[in-house]
């Protein structure tokens, strides 16, 4: 009985299966390349459409222990774009060991004052383990913060649920690649794709190409992001989500599991 009720009060950290998600891929009079999810306008040129596989199966029966220290000791974890490296060896710890947990993705005033009142400080990453705090990542801290909680130390590989504040107006999306890009390009591609991110693809076929992203980014070096205001030059995913997430672009629902509604 009492395992029924802690299953109960606890939401699926993610779901199975995968959802087929339609895009198009257009050209317009200018022969920019264009990725929406709304059909192209009447005068777009080669017409595409592209079935995006959204999420992967993820484990929804978390072992009993698990449960029972999610429900005692919930596990959140402050990261932001900007902070790259730590925040993605922080998250990734997490998930590897299987601790269900909340991401807040630290980019506007609200979430700002939250991470203040949770560590007193502004840096990133931040754990917090019911109401202890870690700020920095350390990975024996954060092993033995986790121990203390009563979470297994290893557990089938979770996905965090990812909370953002949604600004009014999403930023454009600008994917720059080269015909030589390679892989880079295509998963770069293929990921703003999973998530249904509106884009236009630019290619670095011209001169004035290349100086627009070398005045951009300092180099006309691919694939480059740029979300609004914001560069990131290369690709990884971990940091590509994270920039997405501070821009308020939501995650599928099959990517982020039954995420909690902030």
């Amino acid at each position: 009985m009492r395992a029924m009720l802690v299953s109960a009060v606890l939401l699926a950290v993610a779901l199975t299966g995968a959802q087929a998600q339609q895009m198009y891929r257009w050209v317009d009079q200018d022969g920019g390349v264009h990725y929406t999810q709304q059909p192209p306008p009447p005068d777009a040129k080669n017409v595409q459409r592209r079935a995006a596989s959204v999420g992967m199966a993820e484990p929804s029966d978390l072992p009993y222990a698990t449960q029972l220290a999610a429900r005692n000791f919930p596990v959140t974890l402050f990261t932001s774009a900007e902070c790259r490296a730590p925040c993605k060896d922080a998250r990734e710890s997490l998930e590897k060991r299987g601790i269900p947990f909340e991401e807040v993705v630290v980019g506007d005033e609200k979430s700002v004052e939250e991470l203040k009142r949770v560590a007193g400080r502004t840096q990133v990453p931040v754990l917090r383990v019911g109401k202890q705090v870690e700020v920095g990542f350390e990975p024996d801290v954060w092993k033995s913060a986790l121990d203390v909680a009563g979470y297994p130390a290893s557990g089938p590989p979770l996905r965090a649920r990812v909370r953002t504040e949604a600004p009014k107006q999403l930023p454009p999306v600008k994917l720059y690649i080269r015909a030589d890009c390679g892989n880079l390009c295509e998963d770069a591609r293929n990921l703003l794709l999973a998530r249904k991110v509106t884009f236009q693809e630019v290619d670095l076929s011209t001169p004035e190409t290349v100086e627009e992203l070398t005045k951009l980014a300092g180099a006309a070096v691919v694939p480059v992001l740029i979300i609004g205001e914001r560069v990131q030059r290369g690709f990884d995913a971990g940091f590509y989500n994270s920039l997405l997430d501070g821009a308020g672009f939501p995650r599928a629902a099959a990517a982020t599991g039954a995420a909690k509604q902030q």
